[in-house]
């Protein structure tokens, strides 16, 4: 090899290094940028006073209908369509000396099931975090309900919509940062708002000061959820809803919930075909009689 064809070899080996070097430079921040923007609630089980402010803001917040009892009594509530969050005291299985109050609402799942069988696309992740559902564009379905591996979404028999939390979507525009109203309400800091790897440090942190067990429920239920828990224990032992690790199949399972509820649908509707000719023989039969 001459000097000429070793300089030119010498010279592309180089361009091309460079060439990689510059576009890995750019590309990773890229990523981690995007990724970054994505915000995501933390819940402390173990801060938790009970106090409620959480639940009586996000119903002043959204205009939703308030049930002063359940403010006030220590009574375990669950989620309604005019109950987008509560707080109810729980205890390890295990352990049912030590109770804890606990923060329950939508978990914001990073690849939302209910989205993936929403026929109407009426449930949308947004790329900020929150999984919203737009109810101009809802049928009431209810195939959301069947999908959510935590059985979150409540349907309102009086709108004949689905309805649950939103992380406050309408707060927290891109240009004018505000914490959801549960959030801002917290007299105790047991709920927290940021970008989510941050509120992933944060739980790490609080978890590696605590002297008791716990457990970070978000970081792989469901493939990852954008409302990070922690619990003394398990999802399990404390009586909640345990979601699969895995990420839902959207397609199968839009298929098989389609399909159950065509099903129903075929049978209803056959009771009422049969309902039907069974009356209408009734009455040729009144008429044949009284001829």
């Amino acid at each position: 090899m001459n000097k000429t064809a070793k300089k030119i070899s010498r010279r592309s080996v180089l361009k091309l290094l460079a060439g990689g070097s510059i576009s890995a430079a750019l590309g990773a921040p890229t990523i981690v940028f995007a990724q970054s923007r994505r915000y995501a609630k933390l819940a402390d089980t173990f801060r938790c006073i009970g106090c409620k402010r959480c639940m009586s803001a996000c119903q002043r917040w959204n205009g939703l209908e308030m049930d002063r009892y359940e403010l006030i009594t220590d009574r375990n509530t669950d989620l309604t369509a005019n109950s987008w969050v509560v707080v109810n005291l729980r205890a390890d299985s295990d352990n049912r000396t030590q109770r804890h109050y606990q923060h329950w609402a939508c978990q914001h799942c990073e690849r939302p099931a209910c989205a993936g069988v929403c026929p109407v696309t009426a449930i949308t992740k947004l790329p900020q975090g929150p999984v919203v559902i737009n109810e101009n564009k809802c049928i009431g379905c209810r195939y959301c309900y069947q999908a959510c591996p935590f059985k979150i979404p409540r349907f309102d028999f009086e709108k004949r919509v689905t309805r649950k939390c939103h992380l406050c979507y309408n707060r927290t525009p891109l240009l004018n940062y505000m914490k959801p109203a549960c959030v801002a309400a917290c007299p105790v800091g047991a709920l927290a708002f940021d970008y989510r790897h941050e509120i992933v440090k944060e739980a790490q942190r609080r978890v590696r000061r605590l002297k008791n067990p716990s457990y970070i429920m978000g970081l792989s239920e469901a493939g990852g959820t954008d409302m990070i828990t922690i619990l003394p224990a398990k999802p399990k032992n404390m009586g909640l809803v345990v979601a699969p690790k895995k990420v839902v199949n959207h397609t199968l399972d839009k298929i098989r919930i389609s399909a159950s509820g065509f099903a129903a649908a075929s049978v209803i509707a056959g009771a009422m075909y049969q309902y039907s000719n069974t009356d209408q023989h009734r009455d040729k039969e009144k008429h044949e009689g009284e001829d």
